[in-house]
């Protein structure tokens, strides 16, 4: 099921979409730059790009001062492109994710602003949804993980990102519910028929599509786990109820990760860093969160701790406590304090490792990336997080056959 092309838009498509609703206005209305934020995070599906445009008056000389976003997707739930976990586990479609969005900005105070959606395809051959303008240029941008990466966060800053991150999370939680168990419903079509009652059912259901079909494909993934053992040890937890404490069910984004988090940087002086997606050195300490990308590839309602944040930094060691301070103090519940908490959260990144790997398919054993320039980049990333899947799934299990259910 590969892609013939992935949804993509260039500069004049782009200029389109800004003159059709910001043409005639005072707003900067003139695309100077246009930048794909490159997701290599969970949420990470080829028929969803997001795009941020630099924006400045017409006729001006002066460098961008502000941009907008602009999130296209194929206006089809299963495009020719889709792999097997768009089947098992459907996506939902951008008019269901600007419903989701304003779930959110409507029950908490996490900082998404209003987009306007448009899915008429007279602009564009595809469905999008276009920010507000904000008050940043995108070389001021930065993704959490590569600011990291970069050394660029202070302990200090470190530490207020994990609280403000928690606390965004528990207000999700606590703020942002529902009636009903399993996926999202906004139009037909959308998730018809899968509501439930019983998260231990829909849980048990997905989890047991996905390792169905790992078991099915073995001999293309070459995982060496033994089937019957996982459905055994998934048997225990059912007969102990394991995942039948969660009360209410609460919109969960399960696959976002800080690779769909940016935050601000000052703009850079003249002389630029040699790689242009990093500021310069002597940039000063970076700000707070500027935005929170729209990547809920994955959505559904749930049990919190089925997050992919709530995972940590470490297999088995849970977020951090700064993390979990502010996720308290948004609203949210004690979901990782009992021995069984964190057996469920191991079958939690069982499911996410199962999800990913089915994403990108079993690829290559080799994974040396045979391809050119973006096509090898992409390659290799894509690359690692299949290894990354592989190596989670043989821990969950080996951890799994004596993991507390009690």
């Amino acid at each position: 099921m590969s892609s013939p092309t992935p949804p993509s838009i260039d500069v004049t498509q782009a200029q389109r979409i800004i003159d059709h609703h910001f043409g005639g206005t005072d707003d900067h209305s003139t695309i100077v730059k246009l930048v794909e934020l490159e997701n290599q995070g969970y949420s990470h599906t080829p028929d969803l790009k997001t795009y941020v445009a630099d924006l400045q008056k017409p006729g001006s000389s002066s460098p961008p001062s502000s941009s907008c976003f602009i999130t296209i997707s194929h206006p089809t739930l299963t495009p020719p492109h889709a792999s097997i976990i768009d089947v098992i586990y459907p996506r939902p479609s951008l008019p269901l994710i600007a419903h989701l969005l304003s779930l959110i900005r409507t029950h908490t105070s996490i900082p998404i602003r209003e987009s306007t959606l448009d899915t008429s395809l007279s602009t564009i051959p595809f469905h999008y949804l276009l920010s507000p303008l904000s008050p940043f240029p995108s070389h001021t941008l930065i993704s959490l993980p590569l600011a990291r990466a970069s050394g660029l966060l202070s302990p200090q800053a470190q530490l207020s990102i994990e609280l403000l991150l928690g606390q965004f999370l528990g207000q999700l939680h606590s703020g942002v519910q529902n009636d009903w168990y399993g996926l999202p419903i906004f139009g037909p079509g959308e998730g018809g028929g899968d509501e439930r009652y019983s998260w231990q059912e829909t849980f048990t259901g997905l989890m047991d599509r996905v390792l169905t079909e790992l078991e099915v494909r073995e001999h293309e993934y070459e995982l060496g786990i033994t089937y019957s053992d996982v459905h055994r040890y998934l048997s225990r937890a059912i007969a102990s109820f394991l995942f039948d404490d969660v009360e209410v069910p609460s919109l969960v984004w399960l696959t976002g990760s800080e690779h769909d988090i940016y935050i601000t940087l000052p703009s850079p002086s003249p002389s630029s860093s040699s790689h242009p997606s990093l500021p310069p050195a002597s940039s000063p300490t970076p700000g707070t969160i500027a935005a929170i990308l729209p990547n809920i590839t994955h959505a559904l309602w749930g049990d919190p701790l089925l997050e992919s944040l709530m995972m940590g930094p470490a297999l088995g060691e849970g977020p951090s406590r700064a993390f979990m301070e502010g996720y308290a103090g948004g609203g949210g519940g004690p979901v990782l304090v009992f021995a069984r908490q964190k057996t469920k959260r191991m079958w939690y990144t069982l499911f996410l490792a199962g999800v990913v790997l089915l994403r990108y398919g079993p690829g290559n054993q080799n994974e040396d990336g045979e391809g050119e320039g973006e096509e090898e980049e992409e390659e290799e990333w894509i690359g690692e997080k299949r290894r990354w899947a592989r190596d989670v799934i043989g821990q969950c299990v080996e951890r799994l056959r004596d993991a507390p259910c009690y």
